[in-house]
């Protein structure tokens, strides 16, 4: 672990007004958190988080990716999603004290910014109240999936995909509505995350393409109109 450089505060604090989960904490706590937190360095293939371990610090990614999956009883891995720059995760982890349900792993080299668990617990202990603000938050975000989750088993498959690319967007920083995005998402992983055959996948992703929507590249999506996308997911 590491202290915090000129060049990570000023990632930090990009993605700070960039990440509408983080942002919607009260300034205050978003300080608090940045200031007891420190760098972390993970090579691509290492574990973060173990399935069935005990997180010990919450997490948000700087630079790089990292995914998030949970291994079946057949030994085949689920993928639920891939994090990029402002993803946080492990914060739940904290407040409950539970076993993570699922593996935190680098996709690729990554650096992140981790608020290890007794500094947390020193900050709620200096101000109690702020736990009820992140505790809040939270549970907004955990609801906003839960409904994301249940209006994607009611959709058809195309509609499910152009969800699931627009949930992907939301989770970059970069992505202002207008301008071209890449996600660096495999059409494997696509297909995991959604729950469909790659074969399937590959045929809607081709419609999305055809539309102007996307452009398929090697192990990423272009996603060409953002705004688009995410109308289209909407309706």
């Amino acid at each position: 672990m590491q202290n915090i450089d000129d060049a990570a505060h000023q990632t930090i604090y990009r993605l700070r007004e960039a990440d509408d989960w983080f942002a919607s904490l009260p300034g205050e706590v978003q300080d608090k958190i940045i200031q007891s937190s420190v760098l972390r360095h993970y090579r691509k293939g290492q574990v973060i988080t173990a399935q069935g371990s005990r997180p010990t610090a919450a997490s948000v990614v700087l630079e790089g990716r990292v995914r998030v999956s949970r291994l079946l009883f057949e030994g085949e891995e689920k993928l639920y999603m891939i994090g990029e720059r402002g993803f946080w995760f492990n914060f739940l982890a904290l407040i409950t004290g539970e076993k993570a349900d699922v593996a935190v792993i680098a996709d690729t080299n990554v650096q992140l910014l981790m608020l290890p668990l007794q500094q947390f617990e020193r900050i709620l202990e200096e101000e109690p109240l702020y736990c009820k603000a992140i505790t809040l938050c939270i549970a907004k975000r955990y609801a906003a999936f839960m409904r994301h989750f249940a209006d994607g088993q009611m959709i058809v498959p195309l509609q499910r995909l152009r969800t699931g690319l627009a949930e992907l967007l939301l989770l970059q920083p970069s992505a202002t509505g207008s301008e071209e995005v890449i996600l660096n998402v495999s059409q494997a992983d696509l297909a995991s995350i959604l729950g469909s055959s790659r074969q399937t996948i590959n045929g809607l992703l081709k419609q999305l393409e055809k539309a102007g929507l996307i452009k398929i590249g090697f192990r990423h999506i272009r996603v060409i109109d953002p705004a688009g996308l995410s109308e289209h997911a909407a309706n």
